[in-house]
């Protein structure tokens, strides 16, 4: 019984050894601080610290009887009186929370506009930004790719490519990859553009020879360089997602390109 209203006081709101305490304190009536604290298991030292807490509470009280000091819990219904004042001081405090929210929520929009910059090193955290591709965006979006080919067929990160492409097409997302190769276009590369939902883009390697990598998709820019230690960045903010769009339109507009239809994004 005892403990199982130990445990009831602290889904109230006490501590473990303010509930022990203060039920010790109800068990042996006015007592001096040993005997609570030997019938609570709780240090003396401790116990003290309790009982100040306790009596901050409402729950204790403490007299002097000769050169003696003794303890006293409050009656039971002490309790109502101490979570009612709880609950009177939380209203206060959210109602003083809503007069400080406006302020608060403008300083939570500034923050939230700025580029948030994540760098993912190794295989798996490559693998999870590769995932992020066809989680986050929504069905019949589009994503857009500078891809150097070679440097990317020789990629650990080819081999994961199936699953992520198959999750794109359930949800009819859209591909758009400029690419370039040391070794022209990349017929077999191309082939299947409108099973994969995928349309290319193929620059001279001679004038552009890009090695990094780079997708944008929703409001995120994943970067990859394929040298040295394999590791890309990722930068989430709407307005550079919606600019390198516009670039990668222009560029994309003055090329030649086999279109799955004619799209307009920027």
């Amino acid at each position: 019984m005892k403990d199982i209203l130990i445990k009831e006081l602290i889904k109230l709101g006490l501590s473990e050894k303010e509930a022990s305490v203060y039920m010790a304190a109800i068990q042996l009536g006015s007592s001096p601080v040993q005997k609570i604290s030997r019938k609570a298991k709780v240090k003396r030292a401790t116990t003290y610290v309790i009982i100040d807490s306790l009596m901050q509470m409402g729950l204790m009280s403490t007299y002097d009887e000769g050169r003696k000091t003794y303890y006293v819990a409050q009656k039971p219904n002490q309790l109502i009186n101490f979570f009612a004042n709880q609950e009177s001081e939380l209203h206060e405090k959210i109602r003083q929370l809503k007069d400080v929210l406006p302020e608060l929520n403008m300083l939570y929009r500034d923050h939230s506009d700025r580029p948030k910059v994540k760098y993912y090193e190794g295989l798996e955290g490559l693998k999870a930004v590769q995932s992020d591709f066809a989680d986050s965006l929504e069905k019949e979006d589009t994503m857009y790719i500078f891809l150097p080919y070679d440097e990317f067929e020789k990629s650990v990160l080819k081999k994961g490519l199936n699953k992520i492409r198959q999750k794109r097409v359930r949800k009819k997302i859209r591909v758009k990859v400029i690419y370039t190769s040391r070794f022209g276009k990349q017929k077999e590369y191309e082939s299947d553009g409108k099973k994969k939902l995928q349309e290319h883009l193929f620059v001279g390697h001679k004038e552009y020879p890009f090695q990094g990598g780079m997708n944008i998709y929703g409001n995120k820019i994943f970067m990859i360089d394929y040298f040295g230690r394999l590791g890309g960045v990722v930068i989430e903010n709407k307005t550079l997602a919606h600019l390198l769009k516009c670039i990668f339109e222009m560029i994309w507009d003055k090329g030649t390109v086999t279109k799955l239809t004619p799209t307009k994004n920027c």
